[in-house]
Formats: C-alpha cells, sequence, structure tokens
C-alpha cells in the first residue's frame, strides 16, 4: 500500500509491538490529543518535532508501521489539510535504530517516500484563535439576542 502523505516501508515483529510502543513512549511520543481515529492499528503516537511539524506513528497488528509528518492538531485547518502532510520514512528509520527495534524495509520504496512533497503550511491559525473567535461570536449572538427581546418586551 503506498500513498504520497504517508510510509508504509517499515515492519517489525508483532510480537515487538507492546515494546516498540513503551520505547517510543520512553523518548517523548504521546496519545494523540483528542483521540484518533480507528484503522485497525494497534496503537498510533504523535511527536513533536517543530512548532508546526510532528511525527505520526502507527503500528498495525501484523507490525506493519505507517507515518506521516504533519502539522499538529494545534493548528486545525493545517491539520486536516492533506497537502501538508507527507511520507514519514526518513524519521522512522531514524527512530526505529534510536530505540533500537528489529525492523525491516519492503524492497519496492516507492518514489514519495524517497523524495517527499513538503508544502508546510505558511503562518497557521492556532486553535486558540478559533476558541477566541467563537466565543467572541457567542458573546455578540447572546448581545443581540438580549437586544431584540428587551425591544420586543418594550413594544409589548
Amino acid at each position: 500500500m503506498s500513498d504520497q502523505y504517508h510510509c508504509h516501508c517499515f515492519s517489525i515483529d508483532s510480537e515487538d509491538i507492546e515494546l516498540c510502543k513503551n520505547h517510543l513512549l520512553k523518548i517523548g511520543f504521546t496519545e494523540q490529543l483528542g483521540g484518533e481515529e480507528d484503522h485497525g492499528q494497534s496503537f498510533g503516537l504523535v511527536k513533536r518535532l517543530e512548532d508546526i511539524l510532528q511525527i505520526h506513528f502507527k503500528v498495525m497488528p501484523d507490525g506493519d508501521i505507517e507515518g506521516e509528518m504533519e502539522p499538529p492538531t494545534a493548528y486545525p485547518a493545517a491539520h486536516l489539510n492533506q497537502k501538508h502532510s507527507y511520507s514519514a520514512h526518513q524519521k522512522i528509520a531514524e527512530i526505529l535504530r534510536e530505540i533500537n527495534i528489529p525492523s525491516w524495509v519492503r524492497n519496492d520504496i516507492p518514489i514519495t517516500c524517497i523524495q517527499p512533497i513538503v508544502d508546510k503550511p505558511k503562518n497557521p491559525t492556532h486553535a486558540a484563535v478559533f476558541a477566541a473567535g467563537l466565543l467572541a461570536l457567542g458573546v455578540i449572538g447572546k448581545l443581540a439576542y438580549d437586544h431584540l427581546k428587551k425591544n420586543e418586551d418594550e413594544e409589548s
């Protein structure tokens, strides 16, 4: 399986899945904030690498690894825009060496893993800005409602 946004080139022994997860947690990986969609994975973890870049590392029950580089969920518009995601091939290789988990690489590495297309978001909007905007809209809506209600009461 191949796509331009995810690396599917690495595998570990299915007996090493829990060990892999524990090692990843020790080097700073965490659960995805807000949970994660279930795609049949044994686990999925993330690690922030830069302010607007994280690696998403999933291991399937058979030991196959899926990974992508993506903006973190703290930047929802950028995170949800697939064009800002790309293969985590190089980073997965580094991580597997660091945590010293035996792994193997498939022979037919796609060009998207060898030469990923990196399109980082420019000035992404943080979730806090969206939250503040929604709060402001709520306050304005409440004030408008109260004003209309007051006018209706005065006319009655």
